[in-house]
C-alpha cells in the first residue's frame, strides 16, 4: 500500500494553517502545520521527512525565500511551493531562480494548489530531465517569432505587459496575446512554469 503524500505547511497566519490542515485532510494528504520556518527546521532534525513543502514568502524572522535558499544548500530534495498575498511577478521570478517549484498568490485556490502539490511530488519523483527534454524545449523556442521570443524572454525576467511594451515599443494588449501564444506554443501553464523552461534553454533578454 503505498504511504500517503506528507506535506509541510508553513505560515505565520493560524487561519490560513487551519484552513489547509481541514482541506488536505479531505484530500487525504498527511499535514504537518509549522507556525515559522525555524519549527519546521527543529522538525526535519528530528527526522521528519516531507513530499512537499508549503511556506507562506512573508514571515517573521526567516523568509519563504530565505528557505527555499537554505534548503537548496542543504541539498534537501522536497519540491516548494510559495504562497503570498503580497507578491508580484518579479519576486516570482526570483522564487523560481532560487528553487521554489511553483509560487502560488494569495488569495488562492485551494483546487489549484493541489493540484501543483501532486505535480511537484510527481515530478520530484521522476529522473532528471535529460538532453531530449531540453531539445524540444529548444524545438518550441526555436519556432517563436522574434517578437514572440522577446516577449518571452523579458516575461521570464520578471518585467510585466506594461514593461515589455515600454521596452519593446509596443501596447500592453500586444503583449498580452504575444505572450499568451507563447505560453500555449512553449507549454507552460504559469510564469513559474515559464521562467523554469527559460532557465532549462537559457534564454536570455
Amino acid at each position: 500500500m503505498t504511504a500517503p503524500t506528507r506535506i509541510a505547511v508553513i505560515d505565520d497566519d493560524e487561519a490560513v494553517l487551519d484552513a489547509l490542515r481541514l482541506y488536505f485532510a479531505r484530500q487525504q494528504l498527511d499535514t504537518a502545520c509549522f507556525a515559522a520556518a525555524d519549527e519546521f527546521f527543529a522538525a526535519i532534525e528530528r527526522g521528519q521527512r516531507f513530499d512537499c513543502i508549503v511556506c507562506d514568502v512573508r514571515m517573521p524572522g526567516m523568509s519563504g525565500l530565505d528557505l527555499v535558499k537554505r534548503l537548496k544548500t542543504a541539498n534537501f530534495a522536497s519540491p516548494v511551493i510559495l504562497i503570498t498575498g503580497h507578491g508580484d511577478v518579479d519576486m516570482a521570478v526570483a522564487a523560481i531562480k532560487v528553487g521554489a517549484f511553483d509560487f502560488i498568490e494569495k488569495p488562492f485556490d485551494e483546487a489549484r494548489l493541489l493540484a501543483s502539490i501532486h505535480n511537484a511530488v510527481d515530478k520530484s519523483r521522476e529522473p532528471e530531465a535529460g538532453g531530449a527534454e531540453i531539445k524540444e524545449l529548444q524545438a518550441r523556442f526555436d519556432t517563436l517569432s522574434l517578437r514572440q521570443r522577446q516577449v518571452m524572454q523579458l516575461a521570464a525576467a520578471g518585467l510585466s505587459n506594461k514593461e515589455i511594451g515600454s521596452k519593446l515599443k509596443i501596447s500592453p494588449k500586444t503583449v498580452q496575446n504575444h505572450r499568451a501564444w507563447v505560453m500555449e506554443r512553449i507549454g507552460a501553464r504559469n510564469i513559474a512554469e515559464l521562467v523554469r523552461i527559460a532557465m532549462k534553454i537559457q534564454t536570455k533578454p
